[in-house]
């Protein structure tokens, strides 16, 4: 995906599955070393590659979106003020977008980890574990 965006392409990455099934784990992972999901892997190493850019004519800028889709219903996880359902629209030429999703300029991975964790409290689903305790202990 990172060898597309730099050659100029829009890439994206859409999880889909059963509730359970391990989506946001294989996208997000842990925050503790070797257990990073793909996006915190794919950011680090997008602003690494940026950060070894010698050319003087060359810039780069990176902005930041964060939706979920839950119960059909789309929500921008970076604006927790809109209420509304956004609307999926396509573009003739740009191709499919979501209408009035935030986008967020960021300069480093540090402030996409921020805006990571910020949305992760707006998410609709909150993942709880358990542990089973020993009725002896109780």
């Amino acid at each position: 995906m990172l060898l597309h965006a730099f050659e100029g392409y829009n890439v994206c990455i859409f999880a889909y599955g059963q509730t359970g099934a391990g989506k946001s784990y294989t996208m997000m992972g842990k925050q503790e070393p070797g257990q990073e999901g793909i996006i915190p892997q794919l950011c680090e190493d997008l602003f690494q590659r940026t950060g070894q850019n010698t050319d003087p004519d060359l810039n780069y800028s990176v902005e930041v979106s964060y939706m979920e889709i839950y119960c059909e219903r789309v929500r921008d996880l970076l604006n927790p003020k809109s209420q509304g359902t956004l609307r999926v629209r396509e573009h003739p030429i740009l191709g499919p977008y979501v209408e009035d999703l935030s986008k967020l300029a960021v300069t480093g991975f540090n402030d996409i980890r921020d805006l990571m964790d910020a949305g992760n409290k707006a998410r609709s689903v909150v993942l709880l574990w358990t542990q089973d305790v020993p009725t002896e202990l109780l």
